[in-house]
């Protein structure tokens, strides 16, 4: 799975973060304890919602801090075994997942003081957090958060688990950079709290929905059955509020926002907001359409059509991100295809200067050989003997450039940047040898190869040589050529990692890395 390395140039820029305590780090167990969920020691809360309650925790048995997310549920004890197993089995769910873009689920369990999971500790702020201290995102990096987050949820949807509950307050942004999307199941779990509550109108409604209101599709509030393009719907909702730096729909109670949800006219984004390009305002309306048969049929499709709208883009942001490289989420470079051709047409270049050289080499012999032909017949002509004036032509010399290395070069050229792109040449060009050395220019043996084993946690995007080829992980292993490569790990804001490796053929290299 690789994820090709955005930029964007951030026009308006966020908010300052408060300073953050880092309280015990390196010894979490240090930390004075203010209670015990299962094997886990809490150390301090770190926010309280409707649901429950997150704490910061120590996990004895890895040593690490974590987050404790407990779920607090009214609810008769003659339900409270279903609900527990409603709840274990939407943890396992969302435990099965494992994406950059997905919170990490580490364990779920039942205690005395109720349901709860763990799972990894993030360092950042919630995008309903962002908004609300008055940030005003481009429209680029909206399209790009938002695209990021399609990719998260294609890749839930084809694990067959469906959020239900997208909304800002879900979206969680890491070091203000990538986004990571949390509490899948916990929309079904408010519907199974509502369970014991139907007298209450506004727990009945809870029902229904089962998420927010201001984010649910229609087919929620109708109670009819829903797939996966509620997520869609949603993703279009929180965009269009990103995009107009307000909500869709209103209303003083529950009942008066179901009612805009499925009756209000929404206008068109770019009629709210002039700086929304025509184009991306129409691909927020498609994920937005009340009816779902004429809605964005995937969040794969959705990524795809920000991907395209952010590719199509002029150079301009880019140009302004490599002046601004530290600011906050980045524009697309070209499209993989652009960067394949570029490849392909600088490796046929080398390819053809290659057999050009040939031809010109065998040229003299070609025409050595005519002029013997038309001669046939004629008196032989008897040369001078060599005198001391006499100079003999110095043998042409030529650099030769194996096909191979040729074809190397291009396809480098075509991924890296312009001062990359020259280190790269400079290294890759062949020295000068004689042309009775030709025929020592062979291609190289595929077991002149080598293996880079990776082990990267949580997850980092790998570069060799500076050019993109993946996430790891779930990426764990490459083939590459012999010889030295500079092999690069980045994480969002952290310090990236970079190692020279040597590979041998039939050899394994082994890169570890923790961020």
């Amino acid at each position: 799975m690789a994820d090709d390395i955005d930029t964007i140039a951030e026009t308006r820029p966020l908010p300052p973060e408060p300073e953050t305590v880092e309280v015990g780090r390196g010894r979490p167990e240090l930390l004075p304890s203010i209670g015990h969920i299962g094997r886990y020691a809490l150390k301090y809360k770190i926010g309280e919602g409707g649901l429950g309650t997150v704490f910061a925790a120590h996990d004895p048995l890895l040593s690490r801090l974590i987050a404790i997310k407990t779920v607090h549920v009214d609810l008769p004890q003659s339900d409270r075994a279903q609900f527990n197993a409603l709840f274990l089995n939407e943890a396992k769910a969302a435990g099965s997942l494992n994406h950059p873009h997905i919170v990490t689920m580490y364990d779920a369990g039942t205690s005395e003081q109720g349901t709860y999971s763990a799972m990894e500790l993030l360092r950042g702020k919630a995008l309903r957090q962002l908004l609300a201290m008055g940030w005003k995102p481009t429209p680029a990096q909206s399209a790009l958060i938002v695209r990021r987050v399609a990719d998260a949820l294609s890749y839930a949807h084809h694990k067959g688990v469906i959020h239900r509950d997208i909304k800002p307050a879900n979206i969680f942004m890491v070091g203000r950079t990538q986004p990571r999307v949390l509490d899948f199941g916990i929309a079904r779990i408010r519907q199974a709290e509502s369970l014991a509550q139907r007298d209450d109108p506004q727990s009945r409604f809870q029902e229904i929905v089962g998420g927010s209101p201001y984010y649910m599709a229609p087919e929620q509030v109708e109670r009819k059955p829903v797939d996966r393009r509620v997520d869609v719907y949603a993703l279009g909702v929180v965009l269009y509020e990103l995009l107009t730096f307000k909500r869709a729909f209103s209303g003083n109670s529950l009942e008066e926002i179901a009612e805009a949800v499925l009756t209000k006219p929404v206008p068109l984004a770019h009629e709210l907001n002039p700086d929304v390009p025509v184009v991306l305002s129409e691909i927020v309306a498609r994920a937005m359409h009340r009816d779902p048969e004429q809605r964005t049929r995937s969040a794969r499709r959705l990524s795809a059509e920000l991907r395209g709208w952010l590719d199509s883009l002029d150079g301009q942001q880019g140009r302004e991100a490599a002046r601004n490289p530290s600011k906050m989420p980045k524009v697309a470079r070209p499209g993989l295809w652009m960067v394949a051709a570029a490849g392909w047409l600088a490796a046929l270049a080398g390819l053809g200067w290659f057999a050009w050289q040939s031809h010109l080499e065998h040229a003299p012999s070609r025409q050595t050989a005519a002029l013997a032909t038309a001669d046939a017949g004629r008196e032989p002509v008897v040369s001078p003997p060599a005198s001391a004036t006499a100079v003999a032509p110095s043998p042409v010399v030529r650099p030769v450039v194996s096909p191979v290395a040729a074809a190397r070069v291009g396809a480098l050229a075509g991924a890296a940047s312009g001062a990359r792109l020259a280190a790269v040449d400079q290294a890759s060009a062949a020295v000068a040898t004689p042309a009775s050395s030709v025929a020592q220019a062979v291609p190289e043996p595929a077991a002149a190869q080598g293996t880079l084993k990776l082990a990267i946690s949580p997850w980092g995007e790998v570069l060799v040589d500076g050019r993109s080829v993946g996430m790891a992980p779930p990426l764990n292993q490459l083939h590459l050529p012999s010889g030295a490569h500079v092999i690069t790990i980045r994480n969002g804001d952290a310090p990236e990692f970079r190692q020279t490796i040597e590979v041998r053929p039939g050899k394994a290299v082994y890169v570890r890395h923790q961020f």
